[in-house]
């Protein structure tokens, strides 16, 4: 049986308030919810009720009006916001015993007007204290897939959405910390919803999010880079076409979408293979997962598949995420021994002037993670917030006096501790 409770905010009342809780019939039907506590809403055109969905049933019943939000939404980067792209993740990544915790926000006449995608788990520090923790569907995992991530409101009820979802998770019970990764700075929910959630509060810059915009030419682009590849990179290219029959296209067909996700996959493994690292396909489902996402994306119109060929054979494949006008740039393979030819820049010129040409793309997003090379492509960038709030008691402030002292005992454990004995101890401990 899940739990579900309901938030009322309305534009006459200040604070948000609860009301009566909804059965599943009314959640699926997407009918309004109203107080029974006798105050009289019916004036408040902006009335937002919220409830919790903790069932995986649910989540997939509100698959279309989820995607119908997002698209009417104020928020930027919206694509790791949508439905597709985090039903799979939570099929495939969801951590052991987690927990949904969707919360569905809703206007009077029963429309969703806000979302936020979220989940709780249990959350373990160096296996000294564990704390429950809520936090969006796409972190709290290993293996980083999501950001540009947010509450998810509908134009114009950004105050409402936020304020009705902070007093929806301050109200549930068993939690101690809330950590929601990677909000873009601009997000048109978080001022209202960390006001809403008072002191308790807090938010810091987590990641740069480095960007070209590409509703200019080519001319104009290259002036934002650094000046060593603003002077070669245009050489670059000339001197692989002329040392090779060079050809480079976008994926349009399913048939090349096929043999792209073949070049694809092996050429990111032997990318970084050749530089003594896993790469991403050998994480647990990741090629499932990245074939069952590009492919939706693909047939939705929101993906950019490039290709090099190089005397007739694939040398390189990039990978975008598109929608509203963003071209998110996920991954990409190089096949190794063309070092000289400045393969990954070529490819990736390429890739940005078919963005400068298209209609449809206005801005190329380097995505977060601080590599180095994305500071010789661009100067502008967008900022990454991430919140935390620790409920008052003993295991959350336990929690943070662990977190605060261990980079510390890490840093003399590493310089006290020899590398060998160091991993006969992790090795030890893996076998517990």
């Amino acid at each position: 049986m899940q739990e579900q409770i309901a938030i009322v905010a309305s534009e006459q009342g200040g604070a948000a308030t609860c009301s009566s809780s909804p059965t599943a019939e009314q959640v699926a039907e997407g009918q309004a919810l109203f107080n029974t506590q006798g105050a009289d809403l019916t004036q408040a055109p902006n009335r937002v009720t919220a409830t919790v969905l903790t069932r995986e049933n649910d989540f997939d019943a509100i698959g279309g009006e989820w995607d119908e939000l997002v698209s009417s939404s104020c928020q930027q980067g919206v694509f790791f916001l949508r439905w597709h792209w985090n039903r799979v993740w939570w099929r495939m990544y969801a951590p052991q015993g987690s927990e949904l915790f969707l919360i569905a926000c809703r206007d009077r006449s029963g429309q969703l007007v806000g979302l936020a995608p979220l989940y709780r788990h249990n959350r373990s520090l160096k296996g000294l204290v564990k704390v429950q923790e809520i936090c969006f569907i796409g972190t709290g995992t290993e293996l980083k897939t999501s950001e540009h991530l947010d509450i998810i409101a509908r134009s114009g009820y950004q105050h409402h959405v936020g304020q009705v979802v902070a007093a929806c998770i301050q109200q549930q019970p068993g939690w101690q910390r809330v950590w929601l990764w990677g909000i873009h700075a601009s997000s048109p929910v978080l001022p209202h919803f960390t006001k809403a959630l008072g002191d308790t509060a807090t938010t810091s810059s987590c990641d740069r999010l480095p960007y070209v915009a590409t509703r200019t030419d080519w001319a104009t682009v290259k002036l934002g880079f650094g000046s060593n590849l603003r002077t070669n990179i245009d050489r670059y290219i000339r001197r692989i076409q002329k040392d090779y029959k060079c050809e480079f296209y976008r994926v349009r067909t399913m048939e090349q979408l096929d043999e792209f996700m073949d070049a694809f996959v092996q050429l990111h493994q032997e990318r970084w293979q050749s530089k003594g690292e896993l790469g991403s396909f050998a994480y647990p489902n990741f090629k499932e997962f990245m074939q069952e996402t590009v492919r939706d994306s693909f047939r939705c119109g929101r993906a950019r598949l490039w290709m090099l060929f190089l005397d007739g054979q694939c040398v390189a494949a990039l990978q975008a995420f598109v929608d509203r006008g963003v071209a998110h740039y996920f991954q990409g393979g190089f096949k190794s021994g063309y070092e000289k030819h400045h393969l990954g820049s070529v490819m990736l010129a390429f890739a940005l002037q078919d963005c400068v040409q298209a209609d449809d793309v206005d801005e190329f997003d380097y995505m977060g993670g601080g590599s180095t090379y994305k500071d010789h492509w661009t100067k502008t960038s967008h900022e990454s917030i991430e919140l935390e709030v620790l409920r008052t008691g003993f295991r959350p402030k336990l929690y943070a006096a662990v977190r605060y002292i261990e980079p510390g005992v890490a840093s003399i454990y590493r310089r006290v501790i020899p590398q060998i004995v160091r991993e006969k101890i992790r090795k030890s401990l893996g076998a517990v």
